[in-house]
């Protein structure tokens, strides 16, 4: 599945964002000297992943953020490591701030700054001073910091105390990015939260964060998120853990010929991260109440039901699921031909793959057939 390279000739007609129709649309930040990029397959599988499901679309950039109505056409920015050239100037960072103010949401991702290698290299280590300009401009009640998390005695046996095993108890209870998450692993620096409810991980109890000089910090957030007024600011220590290089090559170790993006849960938390910012909301305690409430009387009704079920007769259910998806891909046609209609032949395309995967879902193979060719058919259009 290839992703899509904009230079800064965008096309308006293949993209929309914020929309209830279609997937929602991912810029992945490539030009601010990053070492994990795309291109070079060293950021591969994780924006790979994303792109195969119906959920999203991700594309590439290569300019700077200078257009910001660009730019809103995108529910989401990932802008990971930026390289030792990768500063942002005051045009950038003002168009950034009024992407967010308008409902764009980001996801910056620092680095390990090797402290305890004196050869570090400059191209891969955190450069914070970047991203926390960006982080200023917005006012974020957060910063990266250059600090590594290191762990006595490691985690992994064998393995550096840099290399981090972070399992679930160490997420913010109840966050929805913590689902299905039983242990991840992470090189990474620290983040500076003056809000302790905006942290949603940390490392483990014996963990610690160091810094080149060798003051250590007791308190280790490394991923952490805040709510704006209209949009969601994500910020993660590590870019090398959704990465695909290896996490060692040295025979023996457990985790030896394994990119850091397929060890232990890191593909998954990466996914519970994109999903949560762009679909879910945690709720509220008004929510909260209002479940609790529901709950009560489902309860009651539960019990009518109940005995009503053995003294009534029984009727066919319904397959509501069924019906939803059917309901679903009629929604979705419709939108692929006026989208074709008009010529926007690589979004009819990508609302054709969906109603391909949902007719998969149904059982309708001769229908998946179909909506497969009217895909492949409208995405050579759209590259003519």
């Amino acid at each position: 599945m290839s992703i899509t390279c904009f230079y800064y000739q965008f096309t308006f007609n293949n993209v929309h964002a914020h929309s209830n129709l279609g997937p929602y649309l991912i810029l992945f930040d490539e030009a601010h000297d990053q070492y994990y990029t795309y291109s070079n397959e060293r950021f591969k599988t994780a924006l790979d992943y994303l792109n195969q499901t119906y959920d999203f679309n991700v594309y590439l950039n290569s300019e700077a953020f200078n257009n910001l109505t660009i730019l809103l056409t995108y529910d989401l920015i990932i802008i990971t490591n930026p390289g030792p050239n990768g500063n942002f100037s005051s045009t950038e960072l003002e168009i950034l701030k009024n992407y967010t103010e308008l409902g764009g949401n980001l996801f910056l991702l620092c680095n390990y700054y090797d402290v305890e290698n004196p050869l570090r290299d400059e191209k891969v280590i955190g450069h914070a001073s970047f991203l926390n300009e960006i982080i200023t401009t917005l006012n974020l009640p957060a910063s990266f910091i250059e600090y590594d998390l290191q762990n006595d005695p490691p985690t992994v046996p064998g393995m550096a105390r840099w290399i981090v095993e972070i399992d679930d108890s160490n997420f913010q209870n109840f966050h929805p990015i913590k689902q299905k998450i039983k242990t991840i692993l992470t090189f990474t620096s620290g983040i500076n939260v003056t809000q302790s409810q905006e942290t949603i991980a940390t490392g483990p109890i014996e963990s610690y964060l160091i810094n080149n000089e060798t003051d250590k910090l007791n308190e280790t957030p490394w991923l952490v998120t805040t709510q704006l007024a209209k949009s969601t600011i994500t910020l993660c220590g590590s870019t090398v853990m959704f990465s695909d290089q290896n996490v060692t090559n040295t025979t023996g170790k457990k985790y030896t010929g394994i990119s850091w993006i397929n060890a232990a849960d890191n593909l998954r938390l990466w996914a519970n991260i994109i999903q949560w910012i762009l679909i879910n909301e945690i709720p509220n305690l008004f929510t909260m109440f209002l479940i609790f409430t529901c709950a009560f009387f489902a309860i009651g009704a539960g019990l009518y039901l109940y005995q009503s079920y053995f003294v009534s007769p029984k009727s066919t259910p319904i397959d509501l699921t069924k019906q939803n998806l059917q309901d679903e891909r009629a929604m979705i046609l419709k939108e692929a031909r006026r989208r074709a209609k008009e010529g926007q032949y690589h979004a009819a395309a990508q609302l054709y793959k969906r109603a391909a995967k949902l007719s998969n879902k149904l059982g309708d193979y001769q229908a998946e057939s179909n909506y497969t060719d009217k895909y492949r058919q409208f995405l050579s259009k759209s590259k003519k």
